[in-house]
């Protein structure tokens, strides 16, 4: 029996009724009603998000005595300090560039991922200090720097901290802060990314101004880290990185149009998930993120060059590694565990959530990747899988841990090295009490379950419209039993492993598919099969052809 679960379904009043009103097919307001999209108005603001409809910045606490503080911080110099992944690069970036629009003495600062590691270092206050920095922001990090903002306050360097992750029991002692999710904070939505926040920021500050400017021309890097970031695609995160990718495709600043050569047709955000982001991700995995936030605030285009060039050798490199240490990692594995917990020494720190996600995907548990950060010292990236949190096992495991922070589905954590196997057993025990027991088993949830004469270019076209797709609105996945294969496999890429070929329903209508990983499964495939599946509508040759991408097949017996 396979484990496809369908997700629940709308009753068929109120689908007739959503039809009614919108005049689209019956399966497309489905999938709309499973989006809480229920009435003629909530579509018209979900096909067409309103920029405008932004919640008010000023809800958030602190924002007014923040922007208040830079205002009057005009004839100081600041220091944007951000993290080194997308989120923190881009905020970074975004900051700089708005305040350098409006004449601010501005400079920005990122971490060495080795040598200070995430978030607020000593180092960077010194640096603050030797260049004359009187007020430091930090962008999606902070909120966890206690002994750093004291440090920072001793120096009289003010911190105004930016952050989206969870605070701890103890806050910083900052001038402000901004952070949705930290007590008696008012501001509606709590799932914003750092630069998400950053944005709010300048929205309340440009606000503030006589003559304001055009700040949506900053949406861009809004969308690249809300996507990279992987948070959730509602409400005003939708709304941002909808019009942040039109910014994108309509006039891409001269940092990215390296990037975007490679890519054919639209920046959707599946390729900002992976292509863009993983290239921006590698500088600060492999080298330093600064080199990022060089690029993106680069007007000059030969320098833009150099910089993207760079940017490119270094994501061909981190490939490079992680396949290595994918390979060795997987060598490690033990199929009757319920954990994957692996070390190996001198992995490149840069790669290991990668890493840990890769084998999620071949081994489908909890899973941490460890190496060396020093003779005594291990770190690890930790990453969980659906609806299990990873996060709290790792609480309960606090006595053989030096350090950890993160999130329900990711972490990282550090360990001494001699506490290495007393953690991995102690994590392994806590994880298989916590679920009784019962193995991890991958599921498979879908949309509907249709037909494929459903599936014509009008309506697929519809679908294309409840874009951008990604956590809490998933692009549509769709079920059709009793299927059969009807044409020649064709076999591309390396190793032929992706097949291209045309299926057939059982009531005879025929589309073209593609699909990446099913190749054993389908080669030699004489009987009937259900098949999961997304699809999609492609041009050729001035022709619009629809195309499935196959997701899973069950193969009937």
């Amino acid at each position: 029996m396979n484990n496809w679960i369908e997700k629940e379904q709308p009753n068929k009043a109120t689908i007739q009724s959503l039809k009614k009103d919108i005049k689209i097919d019956d399966f497309l307001c489905s999938l709309l009603l499973q989006r809480k999209v229920n009435t003629l108005i909530k579509a018209q603001e979900f096909f067409r998000p309103d920029i405008n409809l932004l919640y008010d910045p000023f809800l958030m606490k602190d924002m007014k005595k923040v922007v208040e503080k830079i205002e009057n911080s005009r004839e100081e110099r600041i220091m944007i300090l951000g993290d080194y992944d997308v989120d923190g690069t881009t905020s970074t970036a975004m900051l700089y560039k708005y305040f350098k629009n409006i004449n601010y003495d501005i400079l920005y600062y990122i971490p060495d991922r080795y040598s200070e590691g995430y978030g607020v270092s000593e180092k960077a206050i010194e640096y603050a200090e030797k260049n004359r920095v009187s007020l430091i922001i930090t962008v999606d990090c902070g909120i966890k720097a206690i002994n750093q903002v004291d440090i920072s306050n001793s120096k009289n360097i003010e911190m105004i901290i930016c952050d989206h992750h969870l605070p701890g029991d103890q806050i910083p002692n900052a001038f402000g802060i901004l952070n949705p999710k930290q007590e008696n904070c008012k501001y509606p939505f709590k799932d914003l990314c750092g630069c998400g926040i950053a944005y709010k920021l300048i929205t309340a500050h440009n606000s503030l101004l006589e003559n304001s400017i055009d700040i949506t021309v900053f949406l861009d890097f809004v969308a690249l880290a809300t996507i990279s970031d992987m948070m959730p695609l509602i409400d005003e995160n939708r709304t941002m990185v909808f019009h942040g990718l039109n910014v994108i495709n309509s006039k891409p600043r001269i940092g990215l149009r390296n990037f975007l050569k490679s890519i054919n047709g639209r920046i959707d955000e599946s390729k900002i998930s992976f292509n863009i982001g993983p290239r921006i991700n590698a500088a600060g995995r492999m080298k330093t993120g600064k080199i990022i936030v060089d690029l993106l605030v680069e007007d000059d285009v030969n320098r833009a060059n150099i910089l993207s060039n760079e940017v490119e050798f270094l994501n061909q490199n981190r490939r490079r590694i992680e396949k290595d240490v994918v390979d060795k990692a997987l060598k490690q594995i033990d199929n009757e565990r319920f954990t994957n917990v692996v070390y190996g020494e001198g992995w490149n720190q840069g790669v290991l959530g990668i890493v840990a996600s890769r084998i999620i995907e071949k081994s489908y548990k909890p899973t941490i990747v460890m190496t060396e950060s020093n003779e005594d010292v291990l770190t690890g990236s930790v990453r969980s899988v659906k609806d299990y949190d990873v996060y709290q096992s790792l609480s309960d495991c606090k006595d053989n841990i030096i350090q950890f922070g993160g999130h329900k589905y990711a972490a990282g954590l550090k360990i001494k090295k001699s506490k290495f196997n007393n953690f991995k057993n102690q994590f392994e025990d806590i994880v298989k009490d916590s679920v009784g027991q019962t193995m991890f088993k991958r599921s498979f949830s879908y949309d509907l379950l249709i037909d494929f004469s459903k599936l014509t270019i009008e309506n697929i076209k519809i679908i294309k419209r409840m874009a951008p797709f990604g956590l809490g609105n998933k692009r549509p996945v769709f079920r059709t039993n009793n299927c059969f294969i009807d044409s020649k496999l064709k076999f591309l890429g390396k190793e032929d492993q992706i097949v291209k070929s045309k299926i057939k329903d059982k009531n005879g209508s025929q589309l073209s598919f593609i699909c990446f990983d099913k190749k054993s499964e389908l080669v030699d495939l004489q009987s009937s099969f259900d098949v999961l599946y997304n699809v999609n509508l492609n041009s050729f040759s001035g022709q619009e052809i629809i195309e499935l991408t196959l997701r899973e097949i069950f193969i009937k017996k």
